[in-house]
């Protein structure tokens, strides 16, 4: 039988552990993100390069070889993303509302883009004939993944610097839209991959370094 008493003082510590969280939010802590940033631009980088030199020609192995190399790249970093996400759940830095924006909004963001190519991929499945009637290049929706990507950067860059106080990304989320423009104006040309990997270092990889540089001096180690 629980007593009067005993309520109250679970209702205290429910109180005391709600401003706890609250506080603990609105703290100001260093984006812990910086990993996951450099990490994930590493792997588009070697994606987009195997790909472009299949398609290029450079490598003479099967269009279907370009699915494999993505799901197995994709599926290592995300067993990675989740080992660090188990890891870092436990510091006081991921308990900050910046932290919890970045680490939402760039999972969302990057579900979305793995959804996306996976229905690039398995469209002859269910669209047939559709496109050749009416004249259209199936490869050519391909081409729309990496303008795509980058609005995706410059609208999840733009939430972290918001959330994260991070008025150092602005110049990034600039870089993001601006590379948008450049791939989708290379869009069914061979160039478009070089310009890929070339904005994805400066948008992503970049960011990242920094990031984990600030976390490291936040933390007395640099």
């Amino acid at each position: 039988m629980i007593t009067a008493e005993q309520k109250q003082m679970s209702s205290a510590a429910e109180d005391l552990a709600f401003v706890r969280e609250i506080a603990e939010e609105g703290r100001m802590q260093p984006l812990q993100g910086g990993k996951y940033l450099v990490m994930w631009g590493l792997i588009s980088s070697i994606g987009l390069a195997f790909t472009g030199a299949i398609v290029g020609g450079a490598l003479p192995l099967p269009a279907y070889s370009i699915m494999i190399v993505w799901l197995s790249l994709s599926t290592a970093g995300g067993v990675t993303t989740g080992h660090w996400g188990r890891q870092g759940a436990k510091t006081p830095e991921s308990k900050s509302i910046g932290n919890k924006v970045e680490a939402m909004v760039w999972c969302v963001g990057g579900l979305f883009l793995f959804l996306f190519s996976v229905m690039l991929f398995t469209m002859p499945l269910y669209v047939g004939d559709r496109f050749e009637a009416a004249g259209i290049e199936y490869g050519v929706l391909f081409g729309l993944m990496s303008p795509l990507a980058f609005g995706v950067y410059g609208i999840a860059l733009t939430a972290t610097a918001v959330a994260g106080r991070a008025p150092w990304l602005w110049p990034y989320i600039g870089l993001s839209f601006f590379f948008a423009a450049i791939t989708l104006g290379l869009i069914w040309d061979l160039k478009q991959f070089l310009a890929a990997i070339i904005g994805i270092v400066f948008v992503i990889v970049v960011p990242g370094f920094i990031m984990i540089d600030k976390n490291r001096k936040a933390q007395g180690q640099g």
